[in-house]
């Protein structure tokens, strides 16, 4: 379990050497990736050939 607790904190610690602009930037480019998804609507899918 003490190797468990020891890489949560490395874990801890690269989020926190990490720069805060590109994980927001990877976040954004999720979450614009995920509404493009949502526009294609099942309509699509629906009306089939």
């Amino acid at each position: 379990e003490e190797a468990g607790i020891q890489l949560n904190a490395e874990q801890a610690d690269w989020r926190d050497d990490t720069d805060d602009e590109s994980y927001d930037q990877e976040l954004e480019a999720h979450y614009m990736y995920m509404a493009k998804l949502q526009q294609v609507s099942p309509d699509d899918v629906d009306s089939g050939p």
